[in-house]
């Protein structure tokens, strides 16, 4: 079983699209996957999970989901814990993801907020998480928007400080100018950082076998 960890460099910047993506096209080539959330916030009582979101986009039944812990408020992971009457512990969010059935191909797993996101009050993060469960490939999901260069740079270099296989996923949510667009992706490419996918005006670029990270 290969691991893959999505993540990002701010909440709602399209994470679990992407996680969306990479599963369909990993279970369009046969593959198993499986794809798991640890923690989710935000999810008001019968509001539909990020996990559930992606398996109504998966067919032939090779993709399968898991939320470990989900609070209703949408604030921090700790924060939102704390709110319910618990403590989020880091070591046992690792073991829920490790007991997980490893009879995949492909384990997705994605993060909350972004990738400095605390999961403990001691400050580890979803980096801190993903070195300890030994990953394939971090994907760093980028809102494509003026600003995405310094994100990019920002979410890239502090991942990449874990000597992780990483690269940047960038994001168009809202229409951007074309003008912009180049400049962002040029200006991405020019401090070397690898862009692994691209959502722009809805086509996607993903590149997989190309950029060697799937």
């Amino acid at each position: 079983m290969r691991t893959l960890f999505v993540s990002g460099s701010d909440t709602n910047v399209g994470k679990t699209w992407v996680v969306g993506a990479i599963a369909q096209h990993l279970s369009a080539q046969g593959a198993t996957v499986q794809v798991v959330k640890p923690i989710e916030s935000g999810v008001c009582v019968g509001a539909e999970s990020d996990v559930a979101q992606v398996l109504e986009g998966c067919s032939g039944g090779l993709v399968k989901g898991y939320t470990l812990r989900s609070y209703s408020k949408p604030i921090a992971p700790v924060a939102a814990a704390e709110y319910e009457g618990e403590d989020l512990d880091f070591s046992e969010i690792e073991s829920s993801i490790t007991s997980l059935p490893a009879d995949v191909d492909w384990r997705i797993i994605e993060g909350a907020g972004s990738l400095a996101t605390p999961l403990s009050n001691d400050g580890r993060d979803w980096l801190d998480l993903a070195v300890i469960l030994k990953v394939q490939a971090l994907v760093l999901v980028v809102e494509d928007r003026v600003g995405a260069i310094g994100q990019a740079r920002l979410v890239y270099e502090y991942a990449n400080s874990k000597d992780l296989n990483c690269g940047v996923w960038l994001n168009e949510i809202e229409p951007q100018e074309s003008l912009g667009k180049t400049g962002t992706l040029n200006g991405i490419q020019n401090l070397k950082i690898p862009i692994w996918g691209m959502t722009q005006s809805g086509q996607l670029d993903l590149c997989f076998g190309e950029r060697g990270w799937l």
